[in-house]
């Protein structure tokens, strides 16, 4: 526990993000702003970062699943799909969730991983603001329905098959970090081995490590949609006895934009 100091920077910068995403709560369309402007500068930073890792030949590519993360999460809030928002906010508040679990198990590693100071502040602030930004779309921007949870497990599954086509070297063949791609760890359930050592690792306890996860993840996406209607019944409820309409968020994103151009255009040609 050498650097039991950057668990706890962590921990405090992941507890002020909660608190301010609980802060924006009542306002709607403030959330949604905060989000798409911070999504929009993850996902311009992450570009950038691959592509230049491209231009110089360095074989480092988006594969864990916080990297995709970034681009679904940009992708969602740009674009303004609102059936995509539960599976980003999922992606977001999962990949902040476990970048934070890790730091608290193990934040030797976490440092000593990195190959400068300035990766490891870099690596601190990308995956807490993506935390907030699961935050802000999970619980304040709008109600998410029990029918959509599909899209998630759907999402997630389409990302361990990528995951799964770069470490048998079809996608980016390389790349030759294919051992260290955490959600390989999940699946394989060889994740375990950072609490129990390696050395101790059996098929069946890695097994049950995999299927327990697998059953966790999608215990938390039904927690996390419990607590978002939980929430919206409380804000509705209040709305409603104060004589007030909750601002909508359809009409925010590009999609939404041209498709409201494409209308007024219609309209003022029928005109």
């Amino acid at each position: 526990m050498q650097y039991w100091w950057f668990s706890a920077i962590v921990g405090i910068i992941a507890l002020g993000s909660g608190a301010l995403a609980a802060w924006l709560h009542r306002h709607i369309r403030a959330s949604y702003i905060v989000a798409m402007c911070i999504a929009a500068v993850l996902i311009a930073y992450k570009t950038c970062e691959f592509g230049y890792y491209r231009i110089i030949g360095h074989p480092e590519y988006p594969v864990e699943f916080s990297h995709i993360s970034y681009f679904i999460i940009g992708a969602t809030m740009l674009t303004g799909v609102k059936k995509m928002r539960f599976f980003a906010a999922f992606c977001g508040s999962a990949g902040g969730i476990g970048y934070l679990i890790a730091t608290m198990l193990s934040p030797d590693s976490m440092v000593t991983g990195m190959s400068s100071t300035y990766y490891v502040v870099v690596g601190v602030i990308q995956h807490e603001l993506l935390f907030f930004v699961g935050l802000l779309l999970m619980f304040n921007i709008q109600r998410h329905g029990y029918r959509d949870i599909w899209v998630p497990i759907a999402g997630t599954a389409a990302i361990i098959g990528f995951s799964l086509l770069v470490y048998y070297h079809y996608v980016y063949p390389d790349y030759i970090n294919v051992d260290k791609i955490v959600i390989i760890k999940i699946v394989k359930g060889t994740i375990i081995g950072y609490l129990i050592g390696e050395e101790n690792l059996t098929p069946a306890i890695q097994i049950v490590t995999a299927i327990a996860i697998a059953i966790l993840a999608i215990a938390v996406m039904l927690l996390f949609l419990w607590l978002n209607n939980k929430m919206f019944d409380k804000t509705e409820r209040e709305a409603a006895q104060a004589g007030i309409q909750l601002p909508r968020t359809d009409d925010l994103g590009i999609a939404p934009w041209i498709k409201k151009a494409i209308d007024e255009y219609r309209e003022k040609k029928k005109g």
